[in-house]
């Protein structure tokens, strides 16, 4: 990973025209004002994809994979369908559950879950452990309204453990001459 530029895919589902275009600020933000690589299926020329395989390799490739939370997600991550919507988000929502099954503990530091202004933890999707991991609410789209994502993106911590002392010299109470009293 790139201290400077870490690589983030966005994992999203298409809930609504407003929602994308608030994942795309949100994604923009990232990218253009804080310099993080950000992968964003609305970004991807014109051509012709398998989504699928897009998805996927960019997932495998990123330092973390950002899920966005919401209604729609919450749902689709959860398998509560319906199966004729939200595909690519189900696809997705279905890797992502395969590899944080395969390796928690890489995949559960890989994967951030993240709340836009206007939508709330609860659409967290359940297998991202809402409320036992963490989990980043964005207050706006500056660097003080997403402190805690970016520093963790970054790995700048907001503290820093003070140095180590030295451990007293503590002297012992009673027996001067180190044998015990019977």
């Amino acid at each position: 990973m790139s201290h400077d530029h870490p690589r983030v895919f966005v994992s999203y589902t298409h809930d609504s025209t407003e929602h994308c275009d608030s994942v795309r600020e949100f994604a923009t933000f990232l990218r253009s004002g804080q310099g993080i690589d950000v992968v964003l299926d609305q970004w991807v020329g014109e051509q012709r994809q398998d989504w699928q395989a897009w998805a996927t390799r960019n997932i495998l490739e990123a330092d973390f994979v950002i899920v966005v939370a919401s209604k729609g997600y919450r749902r689709m991550g959860d398998g509560y369908g319906p199966n004729h919507r939200n595909l690519g988000g189900q696809a997705e929502a279905a890797t992502l559950r395969d590899l944080l099954q395969g390796n928690r503990q890489d995949w559960t530091r890989k994967l951030l879950p993240v709340v836009l202004p206007g939508h709330r933890v609860e659409e967290i999707p359940q297998f991202l452990q809402p409320r036992a991991a963490d989990h980043y609410v964005i207050r706006s789209f500056t660097a003080d309204g997403a402190d805690e994502l970016l520093r963790h993106l970054t790995r700048q911590p907001r503290h820093l453990p003070p140095p180590l002392g030295k451990p007293p010299v503590l002297p012992p109470r009673s027996g001067g001459n180190g044998t015990a009293k019977r």
